[in-house]
């Protein structure tokens, strides 16, 4: 809402295409996602209208680069569009329309859609296992998600580091992607505890240190900062 405040006027004068500068096109496509992830009515029902002239089209349609990765994550919401999406990534040809999928399909709301997703990255069958550890990071920036990303790691540590290998990219992205919302101590707890329980691999990591360090800057800065941001919003708001 406070947000919403300063930005309405930006969102309100965006047309939903390619056009302008460089600046412009960036502009365009932050704001969008910004408010349709805010869920500012004009701008989810653009993004509706949009997605289903898209799934009319059978997917013939080209929907403008800049609101591309928007119109699909609006579309995601409900089963129909998640699941349509699925089916396009299954065939799709081009990697950037994958891609902005991929991202969508990781914005449900649906905890049972966000676990299937998970799943079928590790099974490497529908979604592509080189996809795998983008599906965990977008998962793990989900607020329905974060918690099903990490417990995905930890339940399947051997297999990922077996499909990945243990200094990869891979691996380091899925370690600071999952434990990056966390910000509780019992959090930082759980997070030692399975660190220790592979203590071995670990220690050759250097992502796992990167993981403790941003955790308990987040523990500091909620422990600081939170109570005072929560009532500064709630008197902005009166």
């Amino acid at each position: 809402k406070y947000i919403l405040q300063f930005f309405r006027t930006v969102i309100d004068q965006q047309t939903w295409s390619d056009s302008g500068t460089v600046s412009e096109r960036r502009l365009r496509s932050e704001v969008l996602s910004l408010a349709c992830h805010l869920e500012y009515p004009p701008c989810v029902e653009r993004a509706n209208q949009h997605f289903k002239d898209w799934l009319r089209s059978n997917g013939t349609l080209n929907l403008p680069t800049d609101v591309a990765e928007t119109v699909f994550s609006v579309g995601a919401q409900d089963d129909y569009g998640w699941t349509s999406l699925l089916h396009t990534y299954k065939i799709s040809l081009s990697e950037a329309q994958k891609k902005k999928i991929l991202f969508a399909l990781a914005t449900s709301r649906d905890t049972d859609k966000l676990q299937r997703l998970l799943a079928m990255g590790l099974e490497g069958e529908v979604i592509r296992s080189q996809d795998l550890s983008y599906v965990v990071w977008m998962v793990a920036r989900n607020p329905k998600g974060y918690h099903l990303a990490w417990n995905f790691v930890k339940q399947n540590w051997d297999t990922l580091v077996e499909k990945f290998q243990l200094g990869s990219s891979c691996i380091r992205s899925m370690i600071v992607g999952t434990t990056g919302q966390f910000s509780f101590p019992e959090e930082l707890t759980e997070v030692q505890q399975f660190f220790e329980s592979i203590k071995e691999q670990a220690s050759q990591l250097r992502a796992t240190q990167i993981a403790l360090d941003n955790l308990q800057k987040n523990i500091r800065w909620v422990q600081r900062n939170l109570e005072t941001l929560r009532n500064w919003l709630n008197e902005q708001m009166k």
